[in-house]
């Protein structure tokens, strides 16, 4: 029942920003079909091969995270026959969606040529790490490389001089996905209009670019780049500190004028907003580490929970610096309906994060988890005009494995 209810959706996606994607799509209402090659399937199924766990768990979290919503259908391209079920899938299909590396879908037959062959009106839609030009076209990458690395973000932050910090898993392939995915839409709005299919392409490397573009472009515009300054900032108060408990927090007062009366009333410190040193954010600017310094001894007074109250109590812009379990827990996300519980085959109910895009008109859900390796295939072939006389064929020339 979402805003894409209709749309036919054939991925081939591994690991996670070209799964991701096709998942949201899903989310949205659209019927997702996931291609895997038989011989062990999306390399996400295997965490133990991966170095992820020790033994292969009940529940494959980062599986049914990614592939929530989807049929599978397990085919071997490189096999002609494997490549005519995916073209005859193909050819009543709306999107395709691939973060395959542009050679390996070449040698496959499923280039944009060889689809738009078959499908004139089909958005081809693909996921590289550094684009379809340049030097690095065909480089292999994961969002740790292209999209923290190499962007500026992981030089960006951190404290100066020390070690760069990486960033958690598929903080960048999970971006990626939803841009994707806002980008298949549109693709999907100009065909509505003119009929007309079109390739279109995102990298992990541009995506990364784009979330550092506010820094990016100064140092376009200036020459300047930013490097890491640590907690001694001009305004102390966008800044993040300890409280009694050991708990951090962040305020995130930008309008630091606007905020830095009532603000060291509200701290017991009215004296701080009648200090001449202090007055105005230029001021503030100059004597920003004694500032800061003194703030970090105020803010030790008293516990996170009880600065909380004041500062709510006073409307200031701030939020607590949370660890993952806490976010997990966060009653705000709870509220949100964020977590959508479906059934796991393993006989548990499996939380899973919803995309965050809500539709009043056409919610988006989370109808199922993961499918197995292939699970579908014979469902999904009878739908594309196969028998089964032509499936057990197909089984006995080995494109199913």
């Amino acid at each position: 029942m979402g805003p894409l209810s209709g749309i036919k959706v054939v991925e081939m996606g591994v690991f996670v920003a070209g799964p991701a994607a096709a998942a949201v799509l899903a989310d949205w209402g659209a019927d997702v079909v996931k291609i895997e090659n038989p011989a062990g399937g999306d390399p996400i199924r295997a965490l133990v091969s991966l170095g992820l766990a020790a033994i292969e768990p009940e529940v494959n979290v980062p599986l049914e995270l990614e592939n929530r919503n989807k049929r599978g259908v397990a085919v071997d391209v490189t096999r002609p026959e494997g490549r005519e079920v995916v073209l005859r899938l193909l050819r009543g299909a709306d999107v395709f969606l691939s973060n395959l590396r542009a050679g390996a879908l070449e040698r496959a037959g499923l280039a944009y040529a060889d689809v738009k062959a078959v499908n004139p009106r089909i958005i081809y839609a693909t996921l590289s790490g550094y684009g379809t030009r340049g030097p690095d076209k065909d480089r292999a990458a994961f969002d740790y490389a292209a999209f923290w690395a190499r962007s500026g973000a992981m030089a960006s932050l951190g404290e100066p001089g020390g070690t760069p910090p990486t960033q958690r898993p598929a903080m960048g392939d999970h971006s990626v996905g939803l841009q994707l995915a806002g980008a298949v839409s549109a693709a999907l709005f100009h065909r509505e209009r003119t009929g007309e299919g079109q390739a279109i392409h995102l990298s992990l490397f541009q995506a990364g670019l784009w979330m550092m573009a506010s820094d990016i472009e100064i140092a376009l515009a200036t020459g300047n780049g930013y490097v890491p300054t640590g907690r001694i900032v001009p305004n102390p108060l966008w800044n993040h500190y300890q409280a009694k408990d050991g708990r951090w927090f962040h305020l995130v007062m930008i309008q630091a004028d606007r905020f830095w009366a009532r603000f060291c009333e509200a701290i017991g410190e009215p004296d701080l907003g009648k200090d001449e040193r202090y007055d105005g954010v230029v001021r503030r600017g100059r004597h920003a580490r004694e500032l800061i310094e003194r703030l970090d001894r105020i803010f030790a007074t008293r516990t996170r929970d009880e600065w909380a109250a004041i500062f709510d109590r006073n409307e200031f812009i701030w939020a607590p610096v949370q660890t993952v379990l806490e976010a997990s827990r966060d009653p705000q996300a709870l509220a949100l309906g964020f977590y959508e519980t479906v059934p796991h085959r393993s006989g548990r109910d499996l939380p899973i994060v919803k995309s965050p895009v809500e539709f009043a008109a056409t919610p988006a859900a989370i109808r199922r988890g993961a499918p197995e390796l292939g699970e579908h295939t014979e469902e999904v072939l009878l739908e594309h005009g196969y028998g089964w006389d032509d499936i057990a064929h197909l089984r006995e020339k080995g494109v199913f494995g």
